[in-house]
């Protein structure tokens, strides 16, 4: 019966980071650099409140997109990088950054449709692209400071890509876009049928300049689809709440996949992330300030 299996989930294997984490966790006393995972506990405020979102029996199912007061936060969050997103139908709260990368890729992709990602990068969304049926076409970075810009974009493009991927901050480079990088690459697809993915779940660890997102111009903001989450700004992978901003066009048809994958996220985790929110803005710098005292590398702006 084995032949029988779907040839797409066959071809495509668990990650190198994951079973080499498997392995060494065996081990006590190895340290352990596989995964991304913050060295700090879930801040205590935020630990508590989901205590006590157990203890007022908020077990149940929730709205599909995530309680309406979490949605509020996120949009109120993104308002500081010049981004307002409608929390009724233009948010979406997934089970982790992972979730949401792959209802957006599933809703925007088609058979042969090509995805320009850059290299090296974070290895999650090849496997998902693959399952969609279209192709990952990966440009090597690492001879221009490992930025995917605008004019290695453009020779690549061809009639057949739907999508660019831009992790910034990078998994696993560290590397930015700066805000004028950003504006060529808005200005380059903004004529084009394409759509922008732009993953900024490391959007709380920054050093050398503020965050920008490419959603920001309004050129991009209609074909642009933001992936973030609360794992790495609250130390909060566990709880497995990641987000989705897209325009409401985008948006109604993600939450089908969501709803069939998932259901909603879950309950207990929204009211904490509600609290990290809504209550912890500073708790992200203070980890950021520890990761910088202890030797951690940063590129500069370029």
């Amino acid at each position: 019966m084995e032949e029988l299996l779907n040839k797409r989930i066959k071809n495509i294997h668990i990650s190198g980071i994951r079973r080499f984490y498997n392995l060494v966790s065996q081990y006590k006393d190895a340290i352990n650099l596989t995964i991304g995972q913050p060295d700090f506990e879930t801040p205590t405020h935020v630990k508590d409140a989901a205590k006590i979102a157990l203890d007022n029996n908020k077990t149940v199912y929730t709205h599909n997109a995530g309680i309406l007061e979490l949605r509020r936060a996120v949009s109120n969050y993104y308002k500081k990088y010049g981004i307002e997103y409608n929390p009724d139908d233009e948010i979406i709260i997934t089970s982790g950054g992972s979730e949401a990368i792959y209802i957006a890729l599933n809703t925007i992709l088609d058979e042969n449709s090509e995805v320009i990602l850059p290299g090296p990068i974070y290895p999650g969304y090849e496997p998902v692209i693959k399952l969609c049926g279209a192709k990952p076409v990966f440009i090597d970075t690492t001879n221009h400071y490992f930025k995917l810009k605008a004019e290695l974009i453009k020779k690549h493009l061809t009639e057949r890509t739907r999508c660019i991927i831009i992790p910034s901050p990078s998994n696993p480079t560290g590397i930015m876009l700066n805000k004028a990088e950003l504006y060529e690459i808005a200005k380059l697809v903004k004529d084009k049928d394409i759509f922008i993915l732009s993953d900024e779940i490391y959007s709380e660890l920054t050093y050398d300049f503020e965050h920008v997102s490419i959603a920001s111009f309004r050129e991009v903001f209609d074909k642009t689809i933001v992936v973030n989450g609360l794992s790495k700004s609250h130390s909060m992978t566990g709880f497995r709440i990641g987000y989705t901003l897209a325009p409401k066009y985008i948006s109604k048809e993600m939450i089908k996949l969501h709803q069939y994958i998932n259901s909603c996220a879950s309950s207990i985790s929204q009211y904490a992330a509600l609290e990290a929110l809504t209550n912890g803005p500073l708790d992200p710098i203070s980890m950021r300030e520890e990761y910088k005292k202890g030797g951690i590398l940063f590129m500069k702006d370029f």
